[in-house]
């Protein structure tokens, strides 16, 4: 599945306030200590580019990133940022090749990804990063929680109708969804990595009024697809919720799996 390049733009200034600086700065450490003259990053359902944007500077020393995404008009938007970073782009299909990449990658990272995967791709994934020892940074996984200020009688039985339909169908099969996070942390413990794992939610306020906007927009389109029954329940929801909502949690976590004696 893909996302528009409007929706992404929209979402880039909460995604930034959300990642867990202590977790790239780590991510940033130990690839640091595994390389030679140049850190080479493979970002994973890269879109315009916002994981780079907003990890370069972050990171230690001269980058060459590559960028893979199934949407060649999105990556068209990734940019080299200031500084000896190179960026290469590669149109990709994550449902039938996990690991896109060829030779060395010093860190794999996704922003906003695994919730939409299957646990089985989130499996091979770990076991290629596994036999190559590569260390992951899996950033702004939904987790599920979804908090309205004010609260609405209804807002429970959306939640539950939203999180329903992220663990459905999706391009890589049915998806783990809020199980992300959990997922994430399991399965590549499993395979041999030490994993932590930082709370990164959205907190949404009046600034953020055309981003919470669009959320409960596909929040209600989500809920009418598991629920066409309470059709009309949905739109009174949403029609509430056009007067006014002063806070938006929306959770995700951040995980960074290292390979042991990293």
């Amino acid at each position: 599945m893909s996302f528009s390049a409007d929706w992404l733009s929209l979402r880039a200034p909460a995604d930034a306030r959300a990642r867990s600086l202590e977790l790239i700065d780590r991510a940033g450490r130990i690839a640091r200590g595994t390389v030679g003259d140049r850190l080479r990053i493979v970002d994973l359902g890269a879109g315009t580019g916002a994981t780079l944007r907003a990890l370069a500077s972050r990171l230690p020393g001269p980058q060459d990133w590559l960028l893979v995404d199934a949407d060649a008009s999105l990556l068209a938007h990734g940019k080299a940022p200031p500084g000896d970073i190179t960026v290469s782009t590669r149109v990709a299909d994550l449902t039938a090749t996990p690991a896109p990449w060829e030779g060395r990658a010093d860190l794999v990272t996704a922003s906003a990804l695994f919730d939409l995967a299957s646990r089985d791709y989130i499996a091979a994934l770990a076991d290629r990063l596994a036999a190559d020892r590569t260390p992951l940074l899996a950033m702004l996984t939904y987790d599920g929680r979804l908090e309205l200020t004010p609260a609405h009688p209804f807002d429970a039985a959306m939640r539950e109708a939203f999180n329903a339909h992220q663990q459905g169908e999706k391009s890589f099969g049915r998806a783990v969804g809020p199980d992300g996070p959990a997922v994430i942390v399991e399965v590549f413990a499993a395979a041999g990595f030490a994993v932590e794992r930082r709370d990164t939610p959205w907190v949404l306020g009046e600034a953020d009024a055309a981003l919470i906007a669009a959320t409960l927009d596909g929040w209600a389109a989500a809920a009418h697809e598991i629920r066409p029954d309470a059709a009309d329940a949905i739109a009174d929801w949403r029609a509430a919720r056009a007067e006014g909502v002063s806070r938006l949690l929306v959770g995700h976590e951040d995980v960074l799996a290292l390979p042991l004696n990293s």
